[in-house]
């Protein structure tokens, strides 16, 4: 019985040969079957550089300078991604249990190059030769220091993403996946983390596959856009399907300002979005922001024009009940808000540019109203002795008038190419009444209004309030005995020091209607 071991050792010993025999010819980690999968998953040609297989402690390969060429397959044409390194690991378990299951996957030193949109259309779309899905499933894919550059149209700036860190789980066909990934992005440049499920992966359907998870970006920095300051923070949730994401969250920029008046405020909020990751719009169901005490509700949408096939925004905005002094704060360069008191304001506003040009390409039509509001100091006093001369009322100091407040401002505006149109701007304290039409360059702060300023009370030879208020001698007007009067007046130049004129009538045209001016009398100063 001496010769048992012997024959099980030479038995076993011709199993393991046979048995590497077969493992040798139909290794999984193979260059012969790794470089072909590559090809069929991602439906182009697939070069390696070097390979090397490796079987303690685990089976697997290395594959180095794996370089995907474009789904068009044109010679000369940049590769679609660049690898320096590929690691496939599996075990042995599996070549038993789960034959076409890898363990894990980790890709070093990527760079994917997606060309500009317009290039996509040649993209081969097809799945292989049966279309059938592929058997391999995947375990974990590890990516980090990865780049994701997006060409953009014309020559413009590429979209860079840098990955610190990506991980996704689970990938197998016909199921949902799961990742977790943390990037720099370059849309406003901070740093985003986000973890979810995506999938299952639809060949003919990339607009129904499913995805759900939460983000959070930190640090987005607004002076990438010519004109901006500050950064922006925001955190959301979102699910649905690429051509229908639901968006839900909070955004915040504690220190945003326009560098145009430089003076940092707080921004937050809260918004509902729907959002085709596929045609890269957006449609704002509901936006509630807050600057100070005021909340601006915002509805509409961004989507490409077909004009001149680039995205823009366009906005319904409305304030049911703000602050004057926010949002002057936010768009005059002035040391202190010029006038306090309830705004109300409704609009439109169509932004075709971001950055450089934003003014000369934004459109508006809306809106606005101030109500109980009270200037600065200086302007109030005048203000106070404006109304209590036109009134009637007897002072000798303007400070001796008592405090007003402005009944009444408003507005229709029209903005376009850098132009502000003001038109039918009513301005009311008690005793007198001032209606203008004009314009306001946004690009150069240039003022240029014209209109009319009724009063109450008759003015006396010694009044000199109104006088003073204007800046101009109206004397003819002063020396007028009927009850009441009316003159024309303008203001031109620089926003931060116009100049201010008036237009003496002859008869007094009735608030609402102005009657053709029989003769006048123009003083300037």
């Amino acid at each position: 019985m001496r010769w048992i071991p012997e024959v099980l050792a030479v038995a076993l010993a011709a199993v393991i040969v046979v048995g590497a025999t077969l493992i040798a010819r139909h290794w999984p980690y193979a260059e012969a079957q790794v470089v072909p999968g590559l090809q069929d998953i991602f439906k182009s040609k697939v070069t390696v550089q070097r390979y090397r297989r490796f079987y303690f402690p685990n089976p697997g390969c290395e594959l180095e300078m794996v370089r995907l060429a474009s789904p068009t397959g044109m010679v000369g044409e940049k590769p679609l991604a660049v690898a320096q390194k590929i690691r496939i690991t599996g075990r042995y378990s599996d070549l038993v249990f789960r034959p076409y299951h890898v363990t894990e996957i980790e890709v070093d030193g990527l760079h994917v190059q997606i060309p500009p949109r317009t290039e996509h259309k040649n993209w081969s779309g097809e799945t292989g030769a049966n279309g059938s899905a592929s058997k391999v499933s995947v375990g974990t894919v590890i990516a980090n220091g990865a780049v994701l550059e997006i060409e953009k149209e014309k020559g413009e700036e590429a979209l860079k993403f840098e990955i610190h860190k990506l991980k996704v789980d689970s990938i197998t066909a016909g199921r949902p996946m799961s990742y977790d990934v943390s990037m720099e992005i370059p849309e406003p440049p901070g740093e985003l983390e986000s973890s979810g499920k995506f999938g299952p992966w639809l060949e003919h359907e990339i607009g129904k596959i499913p995805l759900s998870g939460t983000a959070k970006l930190r640090d987005a920095r607004l002076d990438k856009y010519s004109g901006l300051g500050g950064t922006v923070g925001s955190k959301e949730r979102f699910g649905g399907t690429l051509e229908q994401v639901e968006v839900t969250g909070e955004a915040s920029a504690p220190d945003f300002e326009l560098k145009s008046a430089g003076h940092a405020v707080g921004l937050g909020a809260q918004f509902q979005v729907t959002v085709n990751a596929i045609k890269g719009e957006a449609q704002l169901k509901g936006v509630v922001a807050k600057v100070g005490k005021t909340t601006i509700h915002v509805r509409g949408k961004v989507a490409e024009d077909p004009k001149s096939d680039q995205r823009e925004a366009v906005l319904d905005f409305s304030i049911p009940n703000g602050r004057a002094e926010d949002l002057l704060w936010v768009f005059s360069k002035a040391g202190k808000p010029a006038m306090f008191g309830v705004a109300i304001c409704t609009g439109q506003v169509r932004m075709r540019k971001f950055g450089e040009g934003f003014l000369e390409a934004l459109e508006a039509d809306g809106k606005f109203g101030v109500k109980d509001g009270l200037f600065q100091s200086a302007i109030q006093v005048k203000t106070n002795e404006l109304s209590a001369r036109a009134s009637g009322k007897k002072i000798k100091e303007a400070s001796e008038a008592p405090e007003v407040s402005v009944e009444n401002l408003s507005s229709e505006v029209k903005i376009g190419n850098g132009l502000a149109h003001l038109s039918t701007v009513y301005f009311q304290v008690p005793g007198a009444r001032a209606r203008v039409d004009g314009t306001y360059n946004l690009l150069s702060s240039q003022v240029n209004l014209h209109g009319d300023l009724w009063t109450n009370a008759a003015l006396s030879e010694d009044t000199t309030g109104i006088k003073a208020i204007l800046l101009e001698p109206l004397d003819p007007l002063f020396r007028r005995k009927h009850a009441g009067a009316m003159v024309a007046v303008n203001m031109q130049g620089d926003i931060h020091n116009p100049r201010f004129g008036t237009v003496l009538t002859k008869k007094k045209a009735p608030w609402g209607k102005t009657k053709k001016v029989e003769k006048e009398t123009q003083i300037t100063k």
